[in-house]
């Protein structure tokens, strides 16, 4: 029953945070000293600048779940991402291509709050396709 809880919370903080932008909704997802293993500041300011970040580039920008696995306190999901380059990011140029990438994170949740984040996008497709080369 906890790992349905679980995969609630996650599908929540996805469609909140990440689709809708609501960076403000943080700390209904999040334990005030949780463990960021990706973004920098390692804290929710780092997090939601890179909503922010994404939001920039992409602002049609949708996460979509293709996989969700939970145990006991932990969840993993397998993600595609949808959007179209709209602005400049890692030196490319705003080219109105579209973007569809793979990515994965990683939870741990405590009383219904994430303790521990990670994420691995695929930033290379990512590039490669916003300067508009073929995807893999």
């Amino acid at each position: 029953m906890q790992d349905q809880a679980n995969k609630t919370i996650i599908r929540g903080y996805i469609e909140e945070i990440w689709n809708r932008g609501l960076t403000d909704r943080f700390a209904d997802f999040f334990a005030p000293d949780y463990d960021e293993a990706v973004y920098s500041p390692a804290n929710a300011e780092g997090h939601c600048a890179m909503v922010a970040v994404q939001k920039r580039i992409m602002p049609d920008a949708v996460w979509s779940i293709e996989r969700m696995i939970a145990e006991d306190d932990g969840v993993m999901c397998e993600l595609t991402l949808r959007g179209t380059h709209q602005a400049a990011f890692k030196d490319v140029d705003p080219s109105g291509n579209p973007i569809r990438v793979r990515a994965y994170r990683t939870f741990v949740l405590k009383d219904g709050k994430i303790v521990h984040h990670s994420a691995l996008l695929d930033t290379a497709e990512l590039l490669k396709q916003m300067r508009g080369q073929q995807a893999a």
